[in-house]
């Protein structure tokens, strides 16, 4: 499948072998968007006195907006840690190599 996640996929797209991987459109963001435009609009038409009192409204619809991005959010994080599969990557010297190694040795019985 040329649209899975994988490092060979990946290797065959940065030599332009497959076509670049097909984004999924992001539903939440679209919405977030619509929400603020229509937002926007309804600014333009209010009074001074209205606008007071609309400051502090936060109805259920972006209650609902808020809450999905942030399970999208969620799922994202979650997806990049089952990635991460050997913790983090950081340059070390050769002296602090030679003592990793070698602690690693006497934890493992080698």
């Amino acid at each position: 499948d040329p649209n899975e996640d994988t490092e060979w996929n990946d290797i065959l797209r940065d030599f332009g072998i497959l076509p670049p991987k097909d984004e999924p459109k992001d539903e939440t963001e679209e919405m977030v968007f619509r929400l603020q435009k229509e937002a926007e609009v309804n600014l333009e038409r209010m009074t001074l006195k209205e606008l007071n009192e609309a400051e502090d409204d936060f109805d259920e619809d972006d209650m609902k907006a808020l809450e999905m991005y942030r399970q999208q959010r969620l799922q994202e994080w979650k997806i990049l840690q089952k990635r991460q599969k050997y913790g983090e990557l950081r340059e070390i010297s050769g002296e602090q190599y030679v003592k990793e190694v070698t602690k690693l040795r006497r934890m493992c019985g080698l």
